[in-house]
């Protein structure tokens, strides 16, 4: 053989060999995960790579997204290995409207959501008043005007209350009906004045005292002075019990769209609550405890409130709580009420009333709010009922941008927008949240709207939000809202089933709602439930789909979106819930589930399965 060929042969098989060895190095080099899940049906909401068989998982970070032959590499005697036997995966969903820190107290006493009429409720009251003696106040929640015929009275409830103070929150805890004794414990008088006339005021009978009902928070004070609020009790109990709910619903992460307390509008003890909130909650976070990345939202409503001074607060907090756990996110401004109340800014007046309604915080403090704190880095949310709040907002939100501000402003509930600026939204890709409950035939929802907007608007004004994720771009998230929703129904997947069929999910007899809208598609609802709403909390690069290098934040369910009819994505129970890589909620404690088991890899365990404690009332 010539020296040359031998000399050849020699270095083939010397690159031979180091490809070898390179891969063999490289092949020892990868990380072992410590859980890894596999056999599953994986739906990453990632558009380079929508499907996967597994996910490898180390510490709180994404190693693999791939196939469950794959993923094997990633695995050693010590992997907590879980075989999904065919079950879904999906990213940890994102709430991008909900109110979880301390909303809870809210839902204290008699649930009213089944009554149908006055009787009912009255019956359903006196009842509960009789079987709960021994509290000194008695609370409820759920009335309904429509239900109930007519606004009700203080004198009714005393008819079944009245040995004692009643305070009763309405559906969507916008509202309060007292009895007497409620009254006169609250401090409420004919000489107590209306925070802002035609928005949030006391009804009254002829001669100006109080007949009954506050509307529009107007209540809050009356709330503290009856004695009904205890702060560290009640924001603690409330803050465990709607953290655990959201966990077993999947949910990894919300933005806290303000705190709810009775001193909403009392501008230096709403700072001791904002304080408090962040305080618990970090404390949570130091000992592991904290089950919801939570970025929470500071919100303004009381107009005499300095802005300068509210947003120098904010920026403080931000300073103070800016991790990718915990987070003072930005501004939350609530202007107005409700338009199925006549409390919601319009452009035109409402069928029902000679009225456009109110805005309590006007023109002029919504642009300086959006201006201000943009300049000091924080996004605003607005709450935007009204097709007049609506144009003001977007109006905002152009000149900030002219300025060269590069927030992610974002339109709260979008219920009515006038054809014009539905199409500024659209060319200006402003985001959006909204709860498709609320525009569906729920609680009276469709009846009011033909009554108080006119079959026009109806068709042409109301819940737009379904056209925007055809358009490229745009950002859509939907959530539940609660306490406006009730607790039970907080699973996003029951918004995600109002979306892609305009109905109550509750409600088998539903008729989509409004006629003239075309639902969402499923492969988007799911992205406003993920990636959207992550976006809207600045997290897309962390969280919101299954990626390598992400927060292991996952979801596990026990049917495949995909694969259920639309009318049947509410019913799927969550089989378990991941955030940060552990385990925030399982639908069974078995040992198959447990944190500490070590299987061998050679013996995949199955995952394990308990109630989901979800109540939908709605039969297939």
């Amino acid at each position: 053989m010539k020296k040359t060929s031998i000399l050849k042969s020699i270095s083939i098989l010397s690159l031979i060999s180091g490809v070898i060895f390179l891969f063999s190095f490289i092949h020892q080099q990868k990380e072992i995960a410590d859980k890894v899940f596999l056999n599953g049906k994986i739906y990453t909401v990632n558009d380079d790579q929508p499907w996967a068989e597994a996910v490898a998982i180390k510490e709180n970070k994404i190693l693999f997204v791939g196939t469950s032959a794959s993923v094997k590499d990633y695995i050693d005697n010590e992997t907590e290995v879980i075989d999904l036997k065919g079950k879904m995966m999906l990213p940890g969903f994102v709430s991008g409207h909900d109110h979880l820190i301390s909303s809870n107290w809210m839902k204290a006493g008699v649930s009213l959501f089944e009554a149908k009429n006055k009787e009912d409720y009255l019956r359903m009251i006196k009842e509960y008043a009789e079987q709960n003696p021994d509290e000194p106040i008695v609370f409820g929640y759920g009335w309904n005007k429509d239900a109930y015929g007519g606004w009700p009275t203080a004198k009714e409830l005393d008819s079944v209350v009245s040995d004692r103070p009643a305070m009763i929150f309405d559906f969507t805890i916008h509202d309060m009906w007292f009895n007497t004794k409620g009254l006169e414990a609250g401090g409420v008088t004919k000489d107590s004045e209306d925070t802002v006339p035609g928005m949030s005021y006391w009804r009254r009978n002829p001669d100006g005292s109080p007949e009954g009902v506050g509307v529009e928070i107007i209540w809050l004070d009356a709330f503290i002075k009856a004695g009904a609020w205890n702060p560290e009790k009640m924001m603690k109990e409330s803050q465990e019990i709607l953290y655990n709910k959201a966990a077993s619903c999947g949910l990894t992460s919300v933005i806290n769209q303000g705190l709810i307390t009775p001193n909403l509008m009392n501008f230096p003890l709403f700072k001791e609550d904002m304080r408090y909130s962040f305080e618990l909650l970090d404390s949570l976070d130091k000992k592991g405890e904290l089950k919801l990345r939570t970025f929470q939202n500071y919100v303004y409503k009381n107009a005499n409130i300095d802005v300068d001074d509210f947003v120098a607060d904010a920026v403080a907090l931000k300073n103070k709580y800016d991790s990718d756990k915990l987070r003072l996110h930005g501004i939350k401004i609530h202007p107005e009420g409700n338009w199925n109340s006549n409390t919601s800014l319009m452009l035109e007046k409402f069928n029902n009333v000679d009225s456009r309604g109110v805005s309590g915080v006007g023109k002029d403090k919504l642009m300086e709010i959006h201006l201000k704190s943009n300049r000091k880095g924080l996004d605003v949310h607005v709450h935007v009922d009204g097709t007049a709040t609506t144009r003001y907002t977007i109006d905002a939100i152009e000149a900030s941008r002219a300025e060269g501000n590069e927030n992610r402003n974002v339109l709260q509930h979008y219920f009515w927008t006038h054809p014009d600026d539905h199409q500024r939204v659209l060319d200006m890709k402003i985001p959006v949240n909204t709860t498709p409950l609320f525009g569906s035939d729920w609680g009276g929802q469709a009846k009011d709207a033909y009554k108080f907007m006119g079959e026009y608007r109806v068709n042409n004004y109301y819940m737009k939000y379904t056209e925007l994720p055809v358009h490229e771009g745009h950002n859509l998230s939907v959530s539940a809202d609660v306490p406006s929703s009730p607790v039970n129904l907080l699973d996003p997947l029951f918004s995600v089933e109002g979306a892609v069929t305009l109905q109550d999910p509750q409600n088998e007899e539903s008729v989509a709602f409004p006629p003239s809208q075309v639902p969402m598609q499923v492969v988007e609802a799911i992205k406003a439930i993920t990636i959207y709403p992550a976006w809207q909390a600045r997290m897309e690069d962390k969280i919101g789909s299954i990626e390598v290098g992400k927060y292991a934040d996952l979801v596990i369910l026990e049917d495949n979106v995909f694969e259920v009819g639309l009318r049947d994505i509410a019913d799927i129970k969550v089989e378990a819930t991941l955030m940060d890589g552990q385990f925030t909620y399982k639908k069974s404690e078995t040992p198959d589930m447990s944190h500490n088991t070590k299987p061998n890899v050679s013996l995949p365990k199955e995952l394990g399965c308990c109630e989901h404690g979800q109540h939908h009332h709605h039969s297939k």
